[in-house]
Parts: structure tokens; sequence; C-alpha cells
């Protein structure tokens, strides 16, 4: 019996029923509602965004509306038949990047796109099954917290700046007003200003503890609707940038013959034969696409599944990735639709939006550690449902500003950053006084400066990953630069002895162990539910 098998038959079959009955008991389902709500947005404003990319990378072979039904349909598969139903699916900045690789080559061969595309996606489909089949998921124990912490943050970074790049332009390149520009920016902040309130407001004295905890449950619906209201007042003295969401339901490319494309992408040729070398050709692009799938889908995973989640259920590393290879990425290819792998972000906050989180104060700070986590596949399938259903509501997202979902990035991007090893070291560098270190387990026991070198090289090879996603000529190369990370961790035993390692490299796992303190350096909660020992401990999340 292979692992993935074992995986199937061992653990996650006696726990299917309650992968859904879960997040209806009676104590579950107002963080059930608050999660789907909540990840309908967040994860929505990611394919609506990436799609406007594809659509603009691509001239036009597909956009908006074929990017919300790759999350929808990618996401209704991956939750009903996948190992770790908690990790959520959508478009990546990798993905997008090496799509656009994969448009260049096409166009460089005189290629249909499309066909070419299905090509592609066929041949990364068939080494995706071949690597969960053989258990290659196993390589990933040589990936440790340095390669994690390094992608966690680059998808964070990536948030963040994707969030404010857009209102920065707004004031340098002179196409919009000053004023529309300000409002923009007003927007924008109003909505993560009042989420990131909001979702830690079950700390305040106001109201009634049950109306704190809703609050913050729905903290950033709240901000997103009621910041929307705001621009709908004014409307009329202002020219915002809103949604563009096409009303018809069709695919974005148009033939020769000025008609829209069938939804069926035919693997012969649409508007002239396709050549069968190029089937041969498609070969090349698959294997970058399989490398950055199975890095991407599995460096997720592990986050998602990092002890100090305190998940009970176990992972499904293998069949994860089996699921994604024989069913969304086919559906991908037939339909055409850009593809969905695991996202770091919405997964995190996912996993963070279910998790009961107990407060526990020390000496020298706080912890927070999970005292329960909702784990189940409702959440996850609602809300791609939902987000299939946003296809037929382009009137009402045509409400929504650019500006307000930017906010939304923003959060997200910033609410991840916290519980990542490598910014909480970077934040020491700002601490000039060494008596006000947190009382972190490898602070007690290191020289500081080799702390602050470890991070000086995690902090290079982000920035080299970020810079290799930003540059279109270098970003055929990020896959393979992400699967050096691991090769990089192990070189670096000539830099740091094996104990320095140990403790810099898990860090999270000894804090947990040891129950240490670590300061709220963002102070950003969000989402958790009151139980009822709330007299003899406070509750929050992260």
């Amino acid at each position: 019996m292979t692992e993935a098998e074992a995986v199937i038959r061992n653990e996650r079959a006696p726990l299917y029923l309650s992968d859904w009955t879960d997040a209806f008991k009676s104590q579950n389902i107002q963080k059930t509602v608050s999660s789907v709500l909540y990840l309908f947005i967040a994860a929505l404003a990611p394919a609506i965004t990436f799609g406007s990319r594809f659509l603009d990378g691509t001239k036009g072979q597909f956009g908006v509306l074929e990017m919300i039904m790759s999350s929808a349909i990618s996401g209704m598969l991956f939750s009903t038949f996948a190992g770790q139903p908690l990790s959520i699916l959508g478009a990546t900045g990798p993905f997008l990047a090496y799509t656009l690789v994969v448009f260049e080559m096409a166009e460089a061969a005189d290629l249909e796109f499309m066909p070419f595309y299905f090509w592609v996606c066929m041949w990364c489909s068939l080494f995706t099954i071949l690597v969960a089949v053989f258990d290659l998921c196993a390589l990933m124990k040589h990936v440790t917290m340095f390669s994690e912490d390094i992608f966690a943050g680059l998808i964070s970074l990536i948030f963040i700046i994707d969030g404010v790049t857009p209102l920065i332009r707004n004031f340098s390149d002179g196409q919009m007003s000053l004023t529309n520009a300000m409002f923009e920016a007003l927007l924008f902040l109003y909505t993560f200003g009042l989420a990131s309130y909001l979702s830690h407001f079950r700390r305040t004295p106001w109201l009634l503890r049950p109306i704190r905890n809703l609050m913050a449950n729905f903290a950033v619906t709240i901000a997103l609707l009621t910041a929307s209201a705001l621009a709908a007042l004014y409307s009329s003295d202002t020219s915002l940038r809103m949604l563009t969401v096409d009303a018809e339901f069709a695919p974005a490319l148009s033939l020769s013959d000025g008609s829209k494309r069938p939804w069926i992408v035919n693997p012969a040729g649409i508007d002239r034969p396709f050549p069968a070398w190029a089937i041969a050709y498609a070969i090349i692009p698959s294997i970058g696409f399989a490398v950055l799938g199975y890095l991407d889908q599995n460096l997720t995973s592990v986050i998602v599944n990092r002890p100090s989640n305190g998940l009970q259920k176990g992972p499904g590393y293998h069949l994860d990735l089996f699921v994604r290879g024989a069913l969304t990425l086919p559906a991908c290819a037939v339909l055409g639709l850009p593809l969905s792998v695991a996202s770091t972000v919405p997964s995190i906050t996912h996993v963070i939006s279910l998790t009961t989180y107990e407060v526990k104060q020390l000496p020298q700070g706080e912890t927070k550690v999970p005292s329960k986590v909702v784990e189940q596949r409702a959440t996850n399938f609602l809300i791609h449902v939902l987000i299939g259903c946003a296809l037929f509501l382009a009137p009402v997202l045509k409400f929504l500003p650019r500006s307000v979902l930017q906010g939304v990035f923003f959060y997200m991007g910033i609410a991840s950053l916290t519980g990542n090893n490598l910014f909480d070291r970077l934040f020491l560098w700002m601490i000039w006084d060494s008596s006000k270190y947190p009382q972190y387990n490898y602070i007690q026991k290191l020289p500081i400066k080799r702390v602050h070198l470890y991070t000086f090289v995690q902090v290079i090879c982000l920035a080299i990953l970020y810079g290799l996603k930003a540059i279109k000529e270098t970003s055929v190369v990020f896959p393979f630069f992400m699967a050096s990370l691991a090769i990089i961790r192990k070189a670096m035993v000539y830099m740091f002895t094996a104990e320095e390692l140990q403790l810099l490299d898990s860090a999270a796992e000894e804090e947990e162990d040891e129950v240490l303190a670590a300061p709220d350096l963002l102070n950003l909660d969000a989402k958790v539910q009151d139980t009822q020992d709330a007299d003899k401990k406070e509750e929050t999340s992260i």
C-alpha cells in the first residue's frame, strides 16, 4: 500500500462524514458562517484581480470570468475529495507569471494559445498524478521552516504590494484627478483600518460580549460593505475605478469571425489546425508548471498543517496532489481556464478564521495557543459555491470599488505576516535595547548576531524570489529557484552549527512546546468565537 492509499484509507476516510457535519454543530455555526462570508470576499477579490491581469497578459485569451470559474470549479472539486480541505485553491502570482511565459512560447512558435495551453495542462496533469502515485511528496521532508517562511513571506509581500501599488500609481501617472486619487486612498485606508480594528473588537469594553464577538467575526465583511456604501454616496462627485466584469456569460476570447470561442477547447485547433509536433513541444513548459504546482501546493499544505496550528485530523499530501492532477487540472484544460492551486494567504486566513485561540499572559509578553479548530469541508465548498454564483452577480459586483478590494488584499497580507518567524526576527532589527527582546527560545540560547545573520540570509533569498517573479525575462526559472531553497538550507551547515540551525529552523515548534512569551507585534486579531469558559480566560485570534 502506498502512502497515498494509507492516507485515504486510514486517516481521511473514517472522518469524511464528520468533515461535513462538524461545520453545522451549534457551537460551530457562527464561525462557519463568518468564515464562509469572509473567505468568499477574500478569495473572490484575488480571482477578479488576477483575472484582469490574465486578460491583459494573454491579449484576451481568458480573463475575469474564466478565473472566477477556475476558482469555483477547482475549489469545489478539491474541497470534496482532497485530504486537507482547509487549503483554499485560487490563482497565485507565480502561476500568473508562468502562464504568461507559456503564452509567449505559443506566440513565438506561431501556435494557437488555447489548444497549446490544453496540451500543457494535460501533460502537467500526467506528471502531477505520477508524483502523487510514486509518493514523491515525501521529498518535502527536506523542506524546513527556512523555506516555508520565505515562501509564505513572498506571498504576503505579493498581496501587500499588489494592494498598495495601484493607489501609488494613481498619484504618480497623472491619469486620475487628485480628488479621485485621494478618495480611493481614503477608501483603502478605511477598509484596512476598520477591518483591523473590528477584528480585535472583542478586547474592548464596548457593547455586550455577544455583539463584540459578532462584529469581530464579520470584521472584513462589515468593512467592505460600509466602504462600498460610502463610495456609493459620493459616486456622483467622484469617478472611482470599479470592478469590470462581463455581463455576458461567455469566454473572453473572440474568434476570427467575431464570435466567442466555445467553452470546450478543441485540442486539434480552434481557428486553424494544431500541428502534432506542438503536442510534444508542450511537454517543456508543462514540466515547469508541474514543478511550480508541486511546490506551491505542498508548501501551502505544510504551512496549513504546521503543529502550531493545532489541527487534529491529519494531512493528506499525496491525496491533495492526486486530486489536483486527476480532477482540477483536466477541468481547467478542457474549459480553457487559468490554473488554480493552494493559495497560501487565503489558506492561512481560512485556518485562522476557524480557530479559537487562548491568550496566555507571560512576564515578557503573551503567546497565543490554538484551543480549537473547526476542521471540515463545508466552509471550503460553500466559499467556492458562492464564488461560482458571483458569475451571475455582475451588476452587483460592479458596485465594488477596486480600492476597497485592495484594502482587503492589504489586510490579508499584513495579517498573514503574524506568526511568520522570518518577520518576527526581522522586527528584532528595530529593537535597539536588547533587554526589550521577546523571550524567544533561540534568543535565550544564541548570540543575537547569529540570529540576525540567519535572518539576513532569508531576506536575501526572499528578495531574489520576488525579483525572479517580478522580472518577465527571469520568471521562467522562478519554480526552480524556489525548489533550490532546500539546497540552500542544507548548505547553511557551513555557516551555522547543527545546534544553531535546530533552534532557528524549528522556532515555532520549540515555542509551542515551552509556551514561551511572544509579543503581539502586529496586534491583528480576527474572527474568534466566544467560549463557555470566558470568565476564566480571554480568547482571541490573530
